[in-house]
């Protein structure tokens, strides 16, 4: 039996997706992912919440704070294997982020000292003062809409990071078919599934953690389509 021609792009090379190349792809095989439609069910575990905040003051440390801040003064390490430190001040708090291992004119490019970026990363507490060690993004402020609320966690294998996973993760929902409903629509309105595509968009997309859990309706619902 010849496979619909609406499955064709689920079912073609991994590099064809967005931010996979022959190295990568060779990676995601550790994870059982071969072809995009195995994307399609390799789930986010967890969420990181990147709500932005106005400062990092009184946040219950240490824990992620997505917030704007003003750039300030470089501080480049007098002597080797020492961090970069950058003074960076928000609504109401003079902090500092802290890089190891990174070079001068990436960082000078990456955050420009008077310049307005949106940080989001682990904060913490180093000598009373707050600092976020290599933030997980680095955003100017019109990228901001750019960084979801609540970002997905995905399974990681060697070689791969969270960026190129959510990357092909969103490639390979959005070529999604939009196909016929399968379920009793009696039993699907009683448990109040959304159809098949919606509901791996909604398992991609995690508003909270309890998009996360088993009994959320989209992932109820492809758990039935798998039993």
């Amino acid at each position: 039996m010849s496979r619909p021609e609406i499955l064709f792009p689920l079912y073609a090379s991994l590099e064809t997706l967005d931010g996979i190349g022959p190295k990568s792809a060779r990676a995601f095989e550790a994870l059982e992912v071969t072809r995009p439609k195995d994307l399609l069910f390799l789930l986010p575990y967890a969420g990181t919440d990147r709500r932005r905040r106005d400062t990092v003051q009184g946040a219950a440390f240490p824990t992620t704070v997505t917030v704007e801040v003003t750039v300030g003064a470089h501080f480049p390490p007098r002597t080797k294997g020492k961090p970069y430190r950058i003074a960076v001040r928000d609504r109401m708090l003079d902090w500092t982020v802290v890089f190891f291992h990174a070079r001068g004119d990436y960082l000078q490019t990456l955050m420009p000292t008077g310049q307005r970026r949106i940080l989001s990363g682990k904060v913490e507490t180093f000598d009373g003062q707050a600092q976020m060690v290599h933030p997980d993004h680095v955003l100017r402020v019109e990228e901001a809409q750019s960084l979801p609320p609540y970002e997905p966690v995905y399974p990681l294998g060697a070689g791969l990071t969270q960026r190129q996973v959510q990357k092909a993760a969103q490639s390979a929902v959005a070529r999604a078919p939009d196909l016929a409903e399968w379920i009793d629509p009696a039993l699907k309105a009683r448990e109040g599934w959304p159809g098949w595509r919606e509901a791996i968009a909604q398992a991609h997309a995690p508003q909270d953690a309890g998009a996360l859990a088993a009994t959320h309706p989209a992932r109820a619902r492809l758990a039935y389509d798998e039993f």
